[in-house]
């Protein structure tokens, strides 16, 4: 009985300790490989480090985003004004890819283009695409609010992570979601952001690339139609486009890519994004 009591007090302590204790940093979501973490820090703190890699944040706010491949185990760290410095280690969990193997398939149908003219383009628009992106992980403004989906309805054609060996060759996983509908529908905004670059691509057709801040991008790829400008703001479900199968596409639909840096984000997991905490440091 005494033992009870007294194992009843030290829970009561620790209750009223956390009751009073501030928080230094909040971290939400479902932590996985291809997720993004949302994060609040307390006007006390100065910088915050993942993995020993500083972190921007903006009003107090900053995003996390974990690769498809990403290691399990993390380590984050923040520095208060007054010097002071708390770290905290954790793990997310390993996430499942459907892998699909195609065998004795004609070289012909399987080979890059050769075309000297083509290759020179396909290797000038990758080019284009990269430095938006460098630009936009350079931009430490966080702009994203509410995610939503970005095509009402629709059927889900193509898995992120997703990967075909062909002939005993990996091909690239799948770095998106395709999501098939009749050509013309609406496709949105998945949240508040600036156009950062539009293009016509021989692989990706008509596009639009949005900048969410602190790195986090989301393109929109085989448009029939691009409804915004370079620079445009759009806030969260602005049209931006419409449904088609242009560039290297094989039938309506809208691929959905969405990168925090060069951390490829798995959108599905993204809408089902918890507000739930998964980590605090408290003071």
């Amino acid at each position: 009985m005494i033992k009870k009591s007294f194992f009843l007090l030290i829970l009561f302590f620790i209750y009223i300790s956390m009751l009073f204790s501030e928080n230094l940093l909040v971290l939400r979501g479902n932590p996985s490989q291809g997720c993004l973490l949302f994060g609040e820090i307390s006007d006390k703190v100065e910088r915050i480090f993942l993995d020993y890699k500083k972190v921007p944040s903006d009003k107090q706010k900053f995003i996390i985003g974990f690769d498809r491949d990403e290691k399990l185990n993390h380590i984050i760290t923040i520095v208060l004004k007054n010097g002071k410095m708390y770290s905290t280690n954790f793990k997310i969990n390993r996430s499942s890819y459907d892998i699909q193997r195609i065998d004795n398939i004609p070289k012909k149908y399987v080979q890059k283009p050769k075309n000297v003219k083509l290759v020179k383009r396909i290797k000038n628009e990758a080019k284009l695409l990269n430095n938006a992106r460098n630009r936009i992980a350079e931009n430490t403004k966080l702009y994203i609010s509410k995610i939503v989906k970005p095509v009402k309805g629709g059927r889900i054609t193509g898995a992120f992570g997703s990967q075909r060996i062909i002939n005993d060759n990996p091909e690239s996983p799948h770095n998106g979601l395709d999501i098939a509908a009749p050509t013309g529908t609406t496709i949105s905004a998945m949240a508040n952001g600036l156009v950062r670059l539009i293009g016509d691509y021989f692989y990706n057709g008509k596009f639009v690339l949005l900048d969410h801040g602190s790195g986090l991008n989301s393109i929109y790829i085989h448009m029939s139609k691009i409804c915004v400008s370079k620079w445009d703001y759009v806030v969260t479900g602005d049209k931006i486009g419409e449904i088609g199968s242009s560039g290297r596409s094989t039938g309506a639909h809208l691929h959905w890519g969405i990168n925090k840096e060069d951390k490829r984000i798995n959108p599905q997991l993204l809408l089902k994004n918890s507000d739930k905490v998964f980590l605090r440091i408290r003071k």
